[in-house]
């Protein structure tokens, strides 16, 4: 942990020197996600001096290994950096030009620097918002409608911010799609699906494991890669699209404040895929039973108003039929994706792997599950029979 600190430390030191900090005190104290987050080891600090506001800062410092990048194919690190010093500026200006209202913007985390200098211990400093009175959302709980609704509001302006990148300037924006992806082949996704496949049986009720078992024993591609491929339009996903990588809080007025974090998936996708990933990584079966159909239409009409903000057109860029049809197209991912994220979101922070330089794809191979597992897994199982999906 204390190797980890050095580089932050040093960060930390810069930042107060910058914001004309004299003779400053830094306060570091490490936190755990509890299982939350894999990539990084995460920290809050203080900047302390005299007469000055504190400085309430968010750490994030590398603890992804050597050998699991030169799998991977592509640079979590510098994929976020770009998010927040490139992408994220591209964004601001499109709402400035095209006169979007300030509460229909999307809300950006305040960026305070990156730093590569220490080898595979990449650092990055944000605005700390849990001072701010944000929090991440509780995984071992299912959304609520209020929580669900905002979060895709988010989802909408962020995808409807892509394409007007892509109707703005459309070289560069290619430029963006064709930065590198996650190889998921390369890290060894297909035998951490088999090995989630075989907790997800052991779980499951017995009427439903043939079913299962014929769904996923098909090839990596079919099963979970070939989803990503956008069919009908193309968008910037954030790829990890789910509670633990957002933060909110209660308004005055009772609603909820969103913002999106831990940006190191963003890769080009299907626009439907954020959105099933959500629905399936976070809900019930008594939720979707209630909302799913009321949370895909919350969506298209959220995604509708951004576009048009940016005056789009939505039936021109993705009308409701594509929509729906993609929709259709792509739902079965959720069952993918259930299958593979939710040892891992269900799992008690006293069993999650841990998270240093030997963290491995290996260790999302969950199978110490616990009854909100079986139950979550049962729920998403019988969604997709109901659906038709499983047969």
């Amino acid at each position: 942990m204390a190797h980890s600190e050095e580089p932050l430390r040093n960060m930390l030191k810069k930042i107060a020197e910058d914001h004309n900090y004299e003779n400053p005190e830094i306060i570091i104290n490490s936190i755990s996600s509890g299982g939350a987050n894999y990539t990084s080891t995460l920290y809050t600090a203080i900047i302390k001096a005299k007469n000055k506001e504190d400085l309430n800062l968010f750490g994030k410092v590398a603890a992804v290994s050597e050998n699991f990048r030169n799998h991977a194919s592509i640079d979590f690190y510098d994929t976020e950096k770009f998010a927040y010093t490139t992408l994220f500026k591209i964004y601001e200006a499109l709402e400035e030009e095209h006169g979007v209202p300030e509460e229909h913007r999307l809300p950006f985390v305040k960026f305070y620097g990156f730093d590569t200098s220490a080898q595979y211990l990449e650092t990055m400093v944000l605005e700390n918002l849990i001072t701010q009175g944000y929090e991440a959302f509780d995984r071992f709980k299912s959304y609520d409608w209020e929580y669900a609704s905002a979060a895709i509001t988010e989802l909408a302006k962020f995808h409807a911010l892509s394409y007007a990148f892509q109707k703005k300037d459309p070289e560069e924006f290619q430029k963006t799609l064709d930065r590198p992806k996650l190889d998921w082949a390369a890290i060894g996704m297909e035998g951490t699906l088999k090995r989630s496949t075989a907790t997800a049986l052991r779980a499951l009720r017995p009427e439903h494991k043939r079913s299962l078992e014929k769904f996923m024993s098909r090839n990596i591609n079919e099963v979970f890669i070939d989803y990503y491929k956008p069919s009908r339009t193309t968008v910037i996903t954030h790829g990890d699209f789910r509670g633990s990588n957002l933060v909110h809080r209660v308004r005055k007025d009772g609603k909820l404040d969103i913002k999106i974090l831990d940006l190191q998936t963003l890769q080009e996708g299907s626009p439907v895929i954020d959105l099933v990933y959500f629905i399936f990584t976070g809900s019930d079966e008594q939720f979707r039973a209630k909302y799913f159909d009321r949370l895909v239409e919350h969506y298209y009409s959220q995604l509708s108003a951004s576009m048009r903000r940016l005056h789009l057109n939505p039936h021109e860029v993705f009308s409701k039929e594509d929509f729906d049809a993609e929709l259709k197209e792509k739902l079965p991912f959720g069952l993918s994706v259930a299958v593979f994220s939710l040892p891992v979101v269900t799992i008690n922070p006293e069993d999650a792997p841990k998270v240093d330089e030997s963290l491995s794809f290996d260790d999302f191979s969950v199978e110490n599950t616990n009854d909100l597992y079986t139950e979550r897994i049962n729920g998403v199982v019988d969604d997709f029979v109901r659906w038709g999906v499983l047969k």
